[in-house]
């Protein structure tokens, strides 16, 4: 297929121009919906507070407190030796201060979570809202949130800013530093838990399906915390956001001059789904994700349309074809 992008640059500039930015997702009033203030269990301070000359005995306090992380047998030699040696390393617990520095309260993302959970209460009433947990990962920065059998987990040393020198060794680039910041850790609470009503097994293999299936999952997130800033709902620095916006005409016309949509080859979703510096059809200065940020586009146009639909039915929706229909989406040029 010959990608064409070149001739699309008049468009491109009236689109700069005149494009305007969609609407978000419908907020919610949840002043009726009851929940208990959200506390988070700090397990890395429970861990690293205990005296190791009494191990056993101390995590046999513990263990009914973080069942998910000493769910081990704590008469097992090897387990207790594996915890051990976890607690005396230097560099760990070097990490442990510095979030104890950082965080020595969590007392405003409690409040932040409490209301995102407020809002996940008002669209699954029946749902169980998780406990959350936080812990010293040794920087697992492909997961920094887990959500496990019902229970949060994060990661607190994945976000302590991404200027903290100790990210810099770990060699990673800096679209992806950017991010282990406390600005996005109720964010990626609520991604992970919007992974979770995905059934990536139902999603189709073209890029049509893969920007819808990606782009519910935002608009969940969006929906849980109806004031979170674009720039991190899409993990966008600022320009990069008004790069996207201005540009959202170029790209939609992009996908269609050359036949995208359908499109099942890997390496158009890989250009245009997965984390990366830049989006390489568009150059230097674009975002990476720019099918997410369409496929979220698509997705809030058809919520703001189709007002008899619940998140849960959205959720359950993988036919992306429909969603696209129903839709209406047409950025403006």
């Amino acid at each position: 297929m010959n990608i064409r992008f070149k001739q699309l640059s008049l468009i491109f500039i009236v689109g700069l121009i005149s494009c305007q930015e969609g609407s978000n997702s419908r907020k919610a009033d949840v002043g009726d919906v009851k929940i208990e203030t959200i506390k988070i269990s700090r397990y890395e301070q429970a861990l690293f507070g205990i005296d190791k000359t009494k191990l056993k005995q101390e995590l046999e306090k513990l263990q009914p407190s973080f069942p998910m992380f000493l769910e081990g047998d704590l008469n097992d030699s090897t387990s207790l030796k594996r915890i051990d040696d976890y607690i005396s390393d230097t560099m760990l617990i070097s990490v442990y201060r510095d979030c104890q520095l950082k965080y020595p309260n969590l007392s405003a993302q409690e409040s932040a979570l409490t209301n995102a959970f407020r809002h996940l209460k008002y669209y699954y009433p029946e749902k169980n809202l998780p406990d959350v947990y936080t812990y010293v990962s040794g920087f697992d920065y492909e997961y920094p949130v887990q959500y496990y059998d019902g229970h949060l987990l994060v990661a607190i040393d994945m976000y302590l800013g991404a200027d903290y020198p100790r990210y810099r060794k770990l060699g990673l680039a800096n679209y992806i530093l950017r991010r282990f910041s406390v600005e996005f850790l109720v964010r990626d609470c609520m991604l992970a838990i919007a992974q979770s009503q995905a059934d990536n097994h139902k999603v189709g293999s073209a890029l049509l399906d893969k920007m819808i299936g990606e782009g519910k999952k935002l608009w969940f997130v969006s929906a849980m915390i109806p004031d979170l800033p674009e720039a991190i709902l899409f993990d966008y620095t600022p320009e990069q956001l008004d790069w996207a916006t201005k540009g959202e005409s170029i790209v939609w016309a992009f996908l269609i001059e050359n036949e995208l949509l359908y499109s099942t080859d890997m390496q158009h979703s890989q250009k245009l789904i997965s984390d990366g510096p830049f989006t390489s059809y568009f150059g230097a200065e674009s975002p990476s994700r720019l099918g997410v940020f369409i496929g979220y586009k698509i997705v809030s146009s058809y919520m703001d349309r189709q007002k008899e639909i619940s998140l849960t039915q959205l959720m359950r929706n993988y036919n992306a074809q429909e969603i696209l229909n129903k839709s209406g989406y047409k950025p403006k040029f």
